[in-house]
């Protein structure tokens, strides 16, 4: 009869066995994972370390922006437009800074028969392009920089942000490859104000006509864009870096 000790040892060998052979697979595996990896990172060329890859590492190439606005609009010239209630009135007299109507201004162009319920002009294409731009460049938006309850920015011209969005570009060093703008609305329709509102994006931006897209659609009557309630503007920009 075997001594205690070699009847442990007896009864233990196929445990330690199975541990052994179970991490000989591990190495192996792990090998062919990294061997896998390297495979597959060879198209990289020569002398590429595959833990470099996964490094982050900050991007200087082409770059996209989309901006959004969206604001009440009501048809008719704001003289025409009162308040539903007494209490309306006495807020708006109590707070200067609140949204009013006013007439509606649309990609610089004033448009007299309708009116926007906002705190600056209410500019939808220049405020989703504005956004559009800051995106872009990895930027605050526009609401942060420009806050409705500031008082400076009161009735405050569009255009004005849109000067301070290109002023970033020059500093931060990007171009404008192009921009694509969407406006969606019963009214007004683009069509008829197309031309000039684009020859203002481009003054405004200092790039060529041909570098700017914008296209006007309905709602279908759907919703309160649909019934003549708002009108929103969704805007892309595409970016890319100036050669130093």
């Amino acid at each position: 009869m075997l001594p205690t000790r070699y009847t442990y040892a007896v009864l233990l060998l196929p445990y330690v066995i199975i541990i052994l052979l179970a991490s000989s697979d591990g190495r192996r595996e792990k090998k062919g994972v990294q061997k896998e990896l390297a495979g597959r990172c060879s198209f990289l060329g020569p002398g590429v370390n595959i833990r470099e890859l996964e490094l982050p590492r900050p991007y200087d190439g082409v770059r996209i922006g989309q901006g959004y606005d969206i604001h009440q609009i009501r048809v008719g010239p704001p003289e025409d437009i009162v308040a539903d209630t007494t209490a309306d009135t006495a807020a708006n007299t109590a707070d200067p800074n609140k949204q009013s109507f006013k007439r509606l201004t649309i990609g610089g162009v004033p448009v007299e028969t309708i009116s926007v319920l906002s705190h600056s002009d209410g500019d939808v294409i220049f405020h989703a392009l504005v956004d559009a731009l800051l995106g872009g460049m990895s930027c605050s938006d526009l609401g942060t920089l420009f806050p409705d309850g500031s008082p400076k920015y009161k009735n405050k011209n569009s255009l004005s942000f849109l000067r301070y969005a290109r002023l970033l570009l020059y500093k931060r060093n990007y171009a404008i490859a192009n921009v694509d703008i969407i406006v969606i609305a019963e009214v007004p329709k683009i069509s008829p104000i197309r031309e000039e509102i684009v020859r203002n994006i481009s003054s405004a931006l200092g790039i060529s006509e041909s570098q700017v897209s914008l296209k006007g659609k309905t709602h279908e009557q759907l919703g309160p864009v649909g019934q003549k309630k708002a009108i929103e503007c969704f805007a892309n920009a595409l970016l890319i870096r100036k050669q130093s």
